[in-house]
């Protein structure tokens, strides 16, 4: 089996394009008074086709923005789900008078920002450049142009957005929360996959488009340097010819809240950790009397780094780096929503600390220290946010959207200060429901299932979920009688050619090429016998990563990390499988041990699990189709500064040279960058000189 790409240097090398920033929060001053808001002044107006426009003027800076909402019910897309943020991104992929690049262009040369989604669009630009872009967003809003080339484009996106998230714990654990919370046949509980994106067509994002981008449905934003007198002339030219139309309404029946605590459990082998989530659906309509006291319960029990889950399960525990908390107003329905990241090993501690958390907010009143500083909080953010004026537009168009009060946002500080402890407690115990809740986790089943089984209400129904949202039937996925991790190693090399034709490759050396955010890499993989192994990685023909094993020394380099440092005995084995190409045939020599795990689907494809454990006690999950006896995906807990990151690894498009299949496309998945990479050229037995591997 081929592997090439090196672990390690991918790791770095897609930490270098994703560092993510950890959120801070500062314990805020004691407030004083609710103070009076003065919401900043706007003019409306509703033009002949019925679409609603807000115009807040700021003439601090020459530049104006626009921003539409479509106000439509959500849609239950079905066996095409994505067809509707397809149609979003294909609004601006052309019109019937501009070409994509001639758009493009345009947008460009005027320094303008524009884009569009399934329910409306956001644009901005400098004053002088209005009736441009009030132009380009007019002929994208009504002369869309939608092709199949553009949406074959459109769709590759979407997948390889599917296949990055696939194998992310924390996607996973959103997905399956979603679908247990609010089911499959929910707008908000069905699943996007492949399959579903491959079946969308040209004329479901036409069908969506005429059905939905009504102007009688529309809130328009408009906001900077501008008078309204202008806005409304401009708007009334422009949008002239864009018809209102009836847009259908859609109901839903609402999901039935859990009548106790279920245990959901998505089985990652590999996982070192488990990703929590523990949810229930909240009746909490946007603006309602209860959303500032919500707000402020939420802002106490896990809404920062001060807050109760945090300074538990971190501060006090140490279990994760992190816990939190949300409520969610939503028009059909929202939802409580706790989350952490923990070690295996405590997954069911933290559980039970998540549950003393919720139920402690019910059952106690806050203190008052504690409703001080989170209404100064609440306070703060909502003045800071009124520094901005798009945010007066978007109070305005709330307003109208929802029904509220038409003094909502002006009097919301004096709501702020009115929550009393009662309040809190109140809504806690309204929203916050600790024995009727799903407890969610994305880990290693056998390691925690059996812990997590005592908050789950009906002995042994804990629900188990594949990471594409099928239900799994736990036993009949569990290891098959009469086959062993041997004997799929053994069938596995049997399927890529047997030993007798890998033994004849006395030297291979494979080319392939990959991208990462765009950028062209070169990987090049060399072996001569089974102790001698080269990787190296190059962008730009620049050397970015070097690995070299000569017998039981080798080297690891990394310039743009500034590494440069001999591979230890105890790192040795380990460097070993990842730069083999055919590892497999060494596991006995290095004293690699394997474990059938049970079953799973990959791709729609049964295969065998099993557990590789090195001496070190580092551990990786391998995947093998049952069919073909081919290995279909390798996952792999890797350290590094953000903690532990998963490596997820698929193989596919196998091709036979000289006797032996090598996957001539591989999909690697580190953290949130997908490197896919695909062989040129492949060379045997050409006589690679020993020097090629000289440390």
């Amino acid at each position: 089996m081929i592997k090439k790409l090196y672990s390690a240097a991918f790791l770095a090398l897609a930490l270098m394009f994703a560092m993510p920033t950890q959120a801070q929060r500062t314990t805020p001053p004691p407030p004083g008074p609710a103070p009076t808001i003065e919401l900043g002044e706007y003019e409306s107006f509703t033009l002949k086709n019925g679409l609603k426009v807000y115009v807040v003027e700021n003439h601090k800076q020459p530049v104006v923005s626009m921003s539409l909402v479509l106000d439509r019910d959500p849609i239950l897309e079905g066996d095409k789900a994505g067809y509707v943020q397809a149609a979003g991104q294909m609004l601006r992929t052309g019109t019937t008078t501009r070409t994509k690049d001639q758009f493009d262009e345009q947008v460009d040369f005027i320094g303008a920002d524009l884009g569009f989604s399934s329910t409306g669009f956001n644009a901005s630009a400098l004053k002088k450049h209005l009736p441009t872009l009030v132009d380009l967003t007019t002929d994208a809003l009504l002369h869309p142009k939608f092709t199949q080339e553009e949406l074959d484009k459109v769709k590759k996106q979407m997948k390889a957005s599917l296949a990055q998230s696939k194998d992310n714990p924390d996607a996973i654990a959103s997905r399956t929360r979603n679908m247990v919370l609010y089911g499959k046949e929910h707008p908000y509980g069905e699943l996007m996959t492949e399959e579903t994106v491959d079946n969308i067509t040209l004329q479901d994002i036409q069908s969506y488009y005429n059905t939905y981008f009504k102007p009688n449905i529309g809130y328009l934003a408009v906001v900077g340097d501008v008078k309204p007198k202008e806005v409304k002339k401009l708007l009334k030219k422009s949008l002239a010819k864009w018809e209102k139309g009836t847009v259908p309404e859609k109901n839903y029946e609402l999901p039935q809240r859990p009548k106790e605590t279920q245990v959901v459990i998505v089985d990652r082998p590999s996982a070192v950790q488990s990703s929590l989530v523990l949810t229930n659906p909240a009746d909490l309509k946007p603006g309602a009397e209860d959303a500032v006291a919500a707000q402020l319960m939420n802002n106490i029990l896990g809404g920062g780094m001060d807050s109760r889950l945090f300074q538990n399960l971190r501060e006090t525990h140490g279990y994760t780096y992190g816990a939190y908390s949300s409520i969610n107003s939503d028009e059909i329905l929202g939802r409580f929503n706790a989350s952490a990241n923990v070690r295996n090993a405590v997954t069911d501690s933290a559980v039970v600390e998540f549950i003393n958390e919720l139920s402690k907010i019910r059952s106690e009143k806050v203190t008052d220290e504690e409703l001080r500083d989170a209404k100064a909080y609440v306070m703060g953010s909502f003045g800071r946010g009124l520094e901005n004026p798009a945010t007066v537009a978007v109070y305005a168009i709330n307003t109208a959207r929802y029904g509220l009060p038409e003094d909502y946002y002006a009097n919301y500080l004096k709501k702020v200060e009115a929550v009393t402890a009662e309040d809190v407690q109140r809504v806690a115990q309204k929203y916050v429901q600790p024995d009727k809740m799903y407890v969610v986790a994305v880990g290693n089943a056998s390691e925690i299932a059996d812990k997590l089984q005592k908050f789950d209400k009906d002995d042994n129904s804990i629900a188990y979920y594949s990471t594409t949202g099928e239900k799994v039937d736990r036993k009949a996925m569990g290891v098959p009688a009469g086959v062993t991790a041997e004997q799929v190693i053994a069938d596995y090399i049997k399927a890529i050619g047997g030993k007798a034709n890998i033994e004849k490759l006395k030297d291979i050396t494979v080319t392939s090429n990959a991208t990462i955010q765009g950028m062209p890499l070169t990987v090049v993989q060399q072996q001569k016998g089974n102790d001698k192994f080269a990787v190296q990685v190059l962008m730009n023909n620049n050397p970015i990563q070097r690995v070299v094993i000569n017998g039981d020394k080798g080297k690891m380099e990394a310039p743009m990390q500034g590494v440069n440092k001999e591979i230890t005995k105890e790192e040795l084995a380990a460097q070993k499988l990842e730069t083999n190409l055919f590892a497999a045939l060494l596991y006995d020599k290095l004293g690699i041990k394997t474990q059938l795990t049970g079953m799973e689907k990959v791709d729609g494809k049964d295969a065998y699990v099993v557990e590789v454990s090195l001496p070190n006690g580092q551990k990786a999950t391998h995947y093998f189709a049952k069919d073909s006896g081919l290995r279909l995906k390798e996952v792999n807990n890797l350290q590094s500064p953000q903690g532990v990151i998963t490596q997820t690894k698929s193989y596919s498009n196998y091709k036979e040279v000289n006797g032996v299949k090598l996957p001539y496309v591989t999909e690697t998945t580190v953290g949130p960058q997908v490197i896919k990479a695909e062989v040129q050229n492949v060379e045997v037995n050409k006589g690679l000189a020993d020097d090629t591997f000289k440390l």
